[in-house]
C-alpha cells in the first residue's frame, strides 16, 4: 500500500483530532501510532494535574523528551507520531521534525469546530479563560508560523469526518511519495 512505510508526525493545535486520525491513519497502514499525550499520561500521569502541581515549564521538559524518543524511534521503524499541540514550541522538536525521513502533516480546523470540540473538554491552556475559543484562536496564531516552518502539507479536519481526513492524509502522503519516486527516476536517467 502507498504510504504504508512513511514516517510521519501529526502536528496542529489542540482539538484538531490529531489522536484519533493518527490512530485510524496507524490502522490503514498498519504502522505503529505513539501518540506523545497518550506516552505521558501513561509515564507521567493526568497532563492537567502536571499542569496544576507542577506548571507548563515541568510539562514540557516531559513533553520534550517523549517527543524525542518518540521521533528517534519513528526514525528507526516506519510509523505515525501524534504530537501535542504545544510540542512545536520547543526548537529541539522543530529540529526533528525536519528530518527530510519524516512526512510533517499539520491537521488544522477552523474555530467553529473548535468551539465545539473545546465544550467540556479539559485543556491546560484553555481551561481557565473565559472565552475557550477566543484563547484556542490566539494559540493558532501564536503556532501557525511554527507549524509552517516544519510542515510537509496542511490538511483540514473541519466539518468532515475523522475516516475521510485520514483518506486525505494518505492521498497526500501517496501523492508524496510519487513525486520522490519520480524525481529519483529523473535523477537516474540524468546520471546515465
Amino acid at each position: 500500500m502507498p504510504a504504508a512505510g512513511a514516517r510521519i508526525a501529526l502536528i496542529g493545535p489542540p482539538a484538531a483530532g490529531k489522536s484519533t486520525i493518527g490512530r485510524l491513519l496507524a490502522e490503514r497502514l498498519d504502522i505503529p501510532l505513539r501518540d506523545t499525550d497518550a506516552r505521558i499520561v501513561a509515564e507521567h500521569g493526568d497532563i492537567q494535574q502536571i499542569f496544576a502541581s507542577r506548571g507548563e515549564a515541568r510539562f514540557r521538559e516531559i513533553e520534550r523528551e517523549v517527543v524525542r524518543k518518540s521521533l528517534r524511534e519513528l526514525l528507526d521503524r516506519p510509523g505515525v507520531v501524534s504530537l501535542g499541540g504545544g510540542a512545536i514550541l520547543n526548537p529541539g522538536t522543530r529540529a526533528q521534525l525536519k528530518h527530510p525521513a519524516i512526512k510533517v502533516i499539520t491537521i488544522m480546523i477552523d474555530a467553529e469546530v473548535a468551539r465545539v470540540r473545546l465544550g467540556g473538554s479539559r485543556r491546560p491552556l484553555l481551561d481557565d479563560d473565559e472565552d475557550p475559543v477566543a484563547a484556542w484562536q490566539a494559540l493558532v496564531d501564536e503556532r501557525q508560523p511554527l507549524y509552517e516552518s516544519v510542515s510537509t502539507a496542511t490538511v483540514s479536519a473541519s466539518n468532515e469526518p475523522p475516516s475521510t481526513v485520514v483518506n486525505r492524509v494518505v492521498d497526500v502522503l501517496t501523492k508524496l511519495q510519487r513525486e520522490e519516486e519520480y524525481a529519483r527516476f529523473d535523477q537516474e536517467e540524468t546520471i546515465d
